[in-house]
């Protein structure tokens, strides 16, 4: 029985998932080729259907200087994706508040409620993202 048939387990669809994460990071795929490639490799079930995935993007080095997710000093894209829409909204807010005469500052109502809920996901996924990165400097540490 070839390996294309083999059933692939939960940790093989999480180092696809590593590695399109690390594709989208490097810009070599949108958010949308992202999404639908993660719902493939969730919906795969054997070697076969998981291959074709990757095949477009390029090896994986196996000397890398830091851990797959954002580099160092970076903010991750899905940061930029949620809240730059925010700060342009805002922007235009603000212009046609000074445009306006400067009366009563509505924009307030327009940024912090929005501000804030997207302060919430953001949270969430910088402790997951913070939680995820001390799981995988343990494995490393013990050499797993």
């Amino acid at each position: 029985m070839s390996q294309e048939h083999m059933r692939a387990s939960d940790a093989d669809r999480q180092q696809i998932v590593n590695r399109l994460q690390l594709a989208m990071n490097e810009g070599r795929l949108s958010l949308h080729e992202f999404d639908e490639r993660l719902q493939r490799v969730y919906a795969a079930k054997t070697y076969g259907e998981l291959s074709p995935i990757l095949s477009d993007l390029p090896a994986q080095r196996t000397q890398r200087a830091q851990p797959v997710g954002k580099p160092k000093g970076r903010v991750p894209q899905w940061i930029k994706i949620m809240w730059i829409p925010w700060v342009f909204v805002n922007a235009l807010m603000v212009l046609i508040w000074l445009a306006t005469g400067l009366g009563y500052f509505w924009p307030f109502w327009v940024a912090v409620p929005w501000g804030l809920a997207l302060l919430i996901p953001t949270t969430i996924g910088m402790v997951v993202d913070g939680d995820d990165k001390r799981v995988e400097k343990a494995r490393e540490q013990h050499g797993h």
